[in-house]
Formats: C-alpha cells, structure tokens, sequence
C-alpha cells in the first residue's frame, strides 16, 4: 500500500492561514494533501486521512429542523469512512463554536471525538477541558501546538502611525481583529482611559470588522482624543504593517480556547497583554507579555501599564524562544506519526 492522502477539511481558509501553513508541512513531511469539499467527498480510501478542523457548519443550519437533517447526514458520513478504513482526526480549536453553546454541540462534538481515531488540540489546558467536558479519555487526545506565523504576512510598508495620525515615539497599544461581544473591547476601551497618562505618550488603536448589531457608542464616551478606530476589516496585505505600527498587542478576551491572534503577535515579536484564559497561559508564557486575572476588575489596566515597562531586548529574546517550540515542520512531523501510527507522541506549547 502507497503512502496515504490527506483530505484536509479545508486545505485553505480566506480568513485562518493556519490549515495552508499546516498543509505545507505536512506535504514537506511526505504526504500529499488534498481540500477536502463536496467534489472530495467520496474520494478518499482505505488508509487515506480525512483531517476535519472547524466542524460545526457540517451539522448546523440556520432551522433546528434542518440542523438535525444535516447532523444525521454528518454523522452517517463520518461513519461511513470508518466503515471504509479512513483514518478521522479533529483538531479541535475552540471547544465550542464562537456563536456560543448548546446540548447539541455537546452532543455532536462528543460524537465527532468518538467516531474519531484521535483528536488534536492545541495545548495541555485544552486537552484537559475537552476530556472533562466530552467525557473522551485524555489518551486520545494529542497536543500538537499552533505553529507560528513568521513570514505568512508580508508587510507592504505602509505608515499605520501616520495613516491614523498617531506620534513615531507615542507608546502603541493595539487590538487586532474581529470586534464582538466576547473579544472584551469594551473592556480594554475602558481599562485603557483609566491609565490616565501624560497626553501624547500612549494612544489605542482598534482595528478589524464589527460584527452586525454590536455598537462602538462606548468608546465615545471615554475617548480624549488618543483611541482611533479602524472598523473595518484587515485584509493580509495590511496585516503585518499594523502588527509593526504596535509596541503591545492587546487581546482582552472575555471566553477563548487558544488564540492565533496571540501567536500572530508573537510571530511579528510584539508581546502580548491577555487573560490567563484556555491556553493562553502556554503561550504567551513568561517574558512574552502580560497575563492578569480576568476575575480581576482591575486587572486589565495593571497589565496595559505593567507592559509599557517590560525590557524591549530581553522580550524579543523570550518571544525568539517561544517559537522556536511553534516550529510547523515540528509539529507536523509529529501529526503525521499519529495519522500514520508509527508514534504516538505529545508535542507541548
């Protein structure tokens, strides 16, 4: 028998380069990857590889009715590829969906873990969660890190500072991202206007697309002039030069898994002001950033003013380190001696 394929659900996301930096390694490791769609459905075959990563539009509809339609047919499917000897793997990013949750994600997610041959997650914190709230054995759970994104973003040089009119030597903090109930921005926009600092030495950035209903009304308020907003998306050809515009990335997550905006920070060396939420904590671990207490009413505004302090040299160092242990070629070397059998081993954050 030939080396398998591995039908990667998706190969490629508009919004996430993580299953394309992914899919490259794996390819680099010897496999041959494929998008994994309705066209591939009945393609794979004994031995091949169905890798699935964010599966819940594979079972829910905007009518319950229809939802359960889909679920039967997700369900049937899965199993239909363990009848057939396909090898099924879940890398289990957020233990539920962002939309929040329900008994039937619950019921589904336990079924996926099940039917299953392992599941990936993305750090010990995580995989203690899913075993806990799925009742699956720990051992089939496998930590395999989010790999870094050095170089997935190539900055175009434009001046963010001078686009928003923000001074070369004013201390930059910079929230990055989806803008919704749960990313915290009220929060942060709030912390921040009680630091209470000189004019002119520190200004907040807000950048990304504000979910439909959700109002910014709240930073009127409170703004003197140094928070600027930008409510609209960032597409990849910016990304990198808002990152560089940043001295710290703030990510005041009021519910979260694990964070790729936190390893994009990192992979551009900019620390990380965050809650000790999910993985967080492996990540951005000490001397890469600012982790509080999100039960804390004030400890928001303690990590802003605590992070304008830490040693810019001996950050980078710590942040250099870090990701060395995100490597992709490491990691996927690792995911394919599970998909493949010849080791089963646990890569930590």
């Amino acid at each position: 028998m030939g080396k398998p394929t591995v039908y990667m659900w998706p190969k490629s996301s508009p919004h996430n380069k993580y299953s394309e930096l992914l899919t490259r390694s794996i390819e680099r490791n010897g496999l041959r990857v494929e998008h994994y769609d309705r066209a591939a459905m009945f393609k794979p075959r004994r031995g091949d590889i169905v890798h699935l990563h964010w599966p819940s539009n594979s079972y829910t509809a905007s009518v319950f009715a229809l939802t359960i339609v889909k679920s039967l047919f997700f369900a049937l499917l899965l199993l239909h590829y363990r009848c057939l000897g396909v090898r099924l793997f879940w890398t289990v990013h957020n233990v539920w969906p962002h939309d929040g949750k329900t008994r039937w994600d619950r019921l589904m997610r336990k079924y996926i873990l099940t039917v299953c041959h392992r599941g990936f997650v993305l750090s010990e914190s995580v995989k203690d969660e899913v075993a806990g709230t799925f009742g699956v054995p720990a051992s089939k759970l496998v930590v395999t890190p989010h790999g870094h994104y050095v170089d997935a973003y190539v900055s175009k040089g434009t001046d963010i500072r001078k686009r928003f009119g923000i001074a070369p030597d004013s201390f930059l903090f910079l929230f990055i991202g989806r803008i919704n109930p749960y990313k915290g921005v009220d929060q942060l926009v709030e912390a921040y206007s009680k630091l209470k600092l000189k004019p002119g030495t520190c200004e907040l950035l807000i950048a990304g697309h504000v979910d439909k209903g959700y109002s910014l009304d709240f930073i009127d308020r409170v703004n003197d002039g140094s928070i600027r907003v930008n409510p609209q998306f960032v597409d990849d050809q910016e990304m990198a030069d808002f990152l560089e515009a940043a001295n710290v990335i703030v990510l005041p997550y009021k519910q979260i898994t694990t964070s790729g905006s936190a390893i994009l920070a990192l992979s551009h060396k900019k620390p990380v002001v965050a809650p000790r939420l999910g993985a967080l904590g492996e990540y951005v671990s000490d001397g890469c950033g600012i982790l509080y207490d999100p039960d804390d009413p004030d400890g928001l505004r303690k990590a802003l003013r605590q992070s304008m302090d830490m040693d810019a040299r001996e950050t980078e160092l710590r942040i250099a380190a870090k990701l060395g242990e995100l490597d992709w070629g490491r990691i996927a070397s690792k995911m394919v001696q599970v998909y493949t059998g010849t080791k089963q081993v646990e890569v930590n954050a």
